[in-house]
């Protein structure tokens, strides 16, 4: 069977580890030892969740465990026995959490204000480097934060593990030379987060928007009190429980409650266009508060604002066409925007995003060109 070692020394083959002190940590905190008795594996059948217990079956759980893929230990906010629908906490996997640290540029004496401690094996990462007293984690659950301070002590180790809104940072312990954020923000990047820290600090948290993947951001913090950076890199982690929303059942809703109002033709390839960043990228950025639900394969778009618009887009063989309804035509935005990234051909990481105190803009190649977001 596979252990940590096994896993980091093949990844370390790979050129996973540009920054030497993230292999000698996850050498020396292994990330099995955060795994909690009963892990979560997928059901290809239903997409549902079914539970991996340990003591059950000790094979099935070491397989998921030890490989370096992510492991779901927490599904429906804990409150799930065998069968789960949403997954609410994991153990990242090992590629993105060394891209993660890489990022964060951490040293030695430096404190770091660490969003969503999960099962604690991030902040034990970061503990090993900088020491306990430079490390505050912040958890929104209880029952997690009390497990991650539970196997930090098994370890001996000891970073200091809030239970509260990681939204609000930790202003207590605050000024921060670093955030690092393993719950991703979907529309606007706490401002809190600027607020705790020291100008010149970095901040890395992943940015799950409600169209298309999630990518991680980079900031740099500025002596005004803005934060300034770009997206560097594709990811994709759970969202803070604060900025959650179902985008399903409410676009089951407005349509229900708003009536289409016509149908237009539709020309691009919808399944290409999904698996295209540049695409995706641009329309999160450009139209923030549309949610996109894919089906058929990606052939079939349901967008909806949050409100009141909604549209139903499918481009199958013998369809091709958007039927919208509500005040806005959100397709048509949709359709603007593409044809826009299609025509300008910006990089889906040649975008970033500026956070100022109230406002937030989203840019395109230099900060210069920007819109609110």
């Amino acid at each position: 069977m596979r252990d940590d070692a096994e896993i980091v020394g093949a990844l370390d083959a790979e050129g996973a580890f540009p920054d030497p002190w993230v292999r000698e940590a996850m050498l020396a905190v292994p990330r099995a030892a955060f795994a909690p008795d009963v892990v979560w594996r997928t059901d290809p059948a239903t997409g549902r969740y079914i539970a991996v217990d340990r003591l059950l079956d000790p094979h099935a759980w070491d397989e998921a465990v030890l490989r370096p893929d992510p492991v779901v230990t927490q599904v429906d906010d804990g409150t799930a026995d065998t069968v789960g629908k949403v997954a609410s906490s994991s153990l990242s996997d090992y590629r993105a959490v060394a891209s993660f640290l890489t990022e964060l540029d951490v040293h030695p004496g430096q404190r770091v204000l660490e969003i969503g401690t999960g099962p604690g094996w991030t902040a034990a990462l970061l503990a090993w480097h900088l020491g306990d007293e430079n490390v505050v984690s912040v958890e929104i659950d209880p029952a997690l934060a009390a497990g991650a301070r539970a196997t930090h002590t098994r370890l001996g180790l000891a970073p200091t593990v809030l239970c509260g809104d990681g939204a609000l940072g930790a202003p207590d312990h605050a000024p921060f030379d670093h955030v690092h954020a393993t719950a991703a923000f979907t529309h606007r990047l706490p401002y809190a987060w600027i607020e705790q820290t020291r100008p010149g600090a970095v901040i890395v948290a992943p940015w799950s928007p409600g169209f298309g993947a999630g990518a991680l951001l980079r900031l740099v913090v500025a002596d005004d009190g803005t934060a300034s950076g770009k997206l560097v890199r594709s990811v994709a982690f759970m969202e803070l429980r604060g900025q959650r929303d179902d985008g399903a059942s409410g676009f089951e809703a407005v349509r229900e409650a708003e009536p289409a109002t016509g149908e237009v033709e539709v020309e691009w390839v919808l399944e290409s266009l999904y698996a295209d960043g540049n695409f995706t990228h641009a329309v999160a950025l450009r139209l923030p508060d549309v949610r996109l639900e894919t089906l058929g394969g990606g052939a079939v778009w349901r967008l909806w604002d949050g409100g009141r618009s909604w549209a139903l887009v499918d481009d199958r063989p013998g369809v091709g066409k958007a039927v919208q309804g509500g005040p806005r035509r959100l397709w048509d935005e949709v359709d603007a925007v593409l044809q826009w990234q299609d025509e300008h051909r910006v990089h889906g990481y040649d975008f970033g995003i500026t956070v100022e105190p109230g406002r937030q803009w989203a840019w395109a190649q230099r900060p210069e060109r920007r819109w609110e977001m």
